[in-house]
């Protein structure tokens, strides 16, 4: 997997020098299937006692804060927490934020009332903006003592602690396409009999400002060569409208737009929209993330599981899979909280608890572990909705080099905070709709991103 710069110095608030448990003596054996995934978090609830210290500026309070969308790993959580209370002098309150409500929506409300969380968890582009705009401290011993990606790294610090790995991917009804279609065009063939021999769609083409139409059309330009930006962090050009890169994009947009004709009209859906489109059998292939797809239908059409494989996205002819966007997600911590050292000591000890791979496991095959060695650990390969789909991890360790996170797109894979602020305004899904709802030409669309993405800059 792509890394954005090489791993920071040891962090000079890692002050507590307690002795902590390195092995991992307890693995998940094998996971349950996931009949239900809640990716927006659950209601709030807490995990550990005591009261909040205080508000916001300090460092020593002994009661560390912690916001969390994932409330559907509840129960690992509280597990990992009362280990790391038993060994640390320190209590964790967890803060999960409600159904459809992001971990940034939920800590700019809490900052705003005066009581920032200590810890965070959040992707990576949420975390370079944080930290551009200086309320992280560092989480440098957390990356480096357990050799994990470091994309938000600045001045020889780390700011950003994986925890998961989650790549863009395709689904599609193995028993409505004989093979796979491998290129662009073979897809525009493919797809095009579909509806000829079968009720439905041959494959979702996703618009608008939504997350899953904005993924979606980056990574079209990425499989077409498109580079989009280029320049170090501090100095990042956009270049999609640019001489070959224009020229490329505009092919990129004719294909997306006679794909779109044998697609419904995914303007405005989001990743639940494309899977029920599948699910209902209303289309025969979709763009989504991970096994996502697959674990949400497995719940309620099992029948149908069975005829779903999973697939890359399509390519033009002759290229090759250079980028794949994967999302990151993982641990932050904010510098004016109640218990930032304690936060940071959290953090560290997360990767390093018993039950990490617990947490991973709680939704197989849309998480995967920040590092490709630990994809070859005995919890992976006993989990058993892994064993079920073996051609998703197959396909995961052989493109695990291609993976990378939208933000590291300056040179040489350096942090972009305009690709990170582009993806915060879905300007890739709304260029999509320039095209297939507003009747730009591909030129016209090109044109129109390219100077949506330099109004980031100003």
């Amino acid at each position: 997997m792509a890394q954005d710069q090489a791993h920071g110095t040891n962090s000079a608030n890692s002050t507590c020098s307690r002795t902590r448990r390195i092995s991992r003596r307890r693995y998940l054996g094998a996971a349950g299937t996931a009949a239900t995934l809640c990716l927006a978090g659950c209601t709030t609830g807490g995990s550990g006692s005591g009261d909040d210290s205080n508000g916001s500026g300090g460092s020593g309070g002994n009661t560390i804060r912690y916001l969390s969308d994932r409330g559907d790993s509840k129960d690992v959580m509280d597990a990992i927490i009362s280990e790391f209370e038993s060994e640390y002098d320190y209590t964790v309150e967890m803060i999960y934020t409600a159904k459809g409500t992001s971990s940034d929506a939920e800590m700019q409300k809490m900052v705003a009332a005066g009581n920032p969380p200590d810890i965070l968890f959040d992707t990576s582009t949420d975390a370079y903006r944080l930290q551009r705009d200086g309320v992280l401290a560092p989480v440098t011993p957390a990356v480096r003592d357990n050799d994990l990606p470091d994309p938000v790294s600045a001045d020889g610090e780390s700011y950003f602690a994986p925890a998961m790995v989650e790549p863009l991917m395709g689904w599609y009804r193995n028993d409505v396409y004989e093979s796979l279609p491998g290129s662009w065009e073979e897809w525009l063939s493919a797809a095009g009999g579909v509806a000829d021999e079968h009720d439905m769609k041959g494959y979702v083409v996703q618009s608008g400002q939504t997350n899953n139409a904005d993924t979606q059309i980056t990574q079209y330009l990425w499989q077409n060569d498109v580079q989009i930006y280029a320049g170090p962090s501090d100095g990042i050009e956009v270049t999609v409208d640019q001489g070959s890169n224009r020229e490329a994009a505009v092919a990129t947009f004719e294909w997306l737009q006679s794909m779109a004709e044998h697609s419904p009209n995914g303007s405005g859906w989001e990743w639940g929209d494309a899977i029920g489109a599948l699910q209902q059998e209303n289309a025969a292939a979709i763009a989504s993330v991970g096994g996502l797809p697959v674990l949400t239908i497995m719940g309620n059409r099992p029948d149908l599981v069975e005829n779903l494989s999973p697939m890359p996205f399509p390519l033009p002819s002759g290229k090759q899979q250079d980028q794949w966007w994967a999302y990151m997600e993982g641990h932050l911590v904010r510098n004016d909280g109640g218990a930032t050292e304690g936060a940071q000591e959290f953090v560290n000890f997360f990767n390093q608890s018993d039950r990490f791979f617990d947490f991973v496991l709680s939704a197989p095959l849309f998480q995967f572990p920040p590092t490709r060695e630990q994809l070859d650990s005995e919890p992976m390969r006993n989990n058993e909705t892994i064993q079920q789909f073996p051609a998703v991890v197959e396909m995961v360790k052989e493109n695990w080099d291609a993976f990378t996170t939208v933000l590291a797109t300056g040179d040489d894979g350096a942090p972009n905070i305009v690709a990170a602020d582009a993806y915060s305004n879905q300007l890739f899904g709304q260029a999509a709709d320039q095209l297939l709802v507003g009747g730009r030409s591909p030129g016209e669309t090109v044109d129109w991103l390219g100077e949506q993405l330099r109004g980031l800059q100003q």
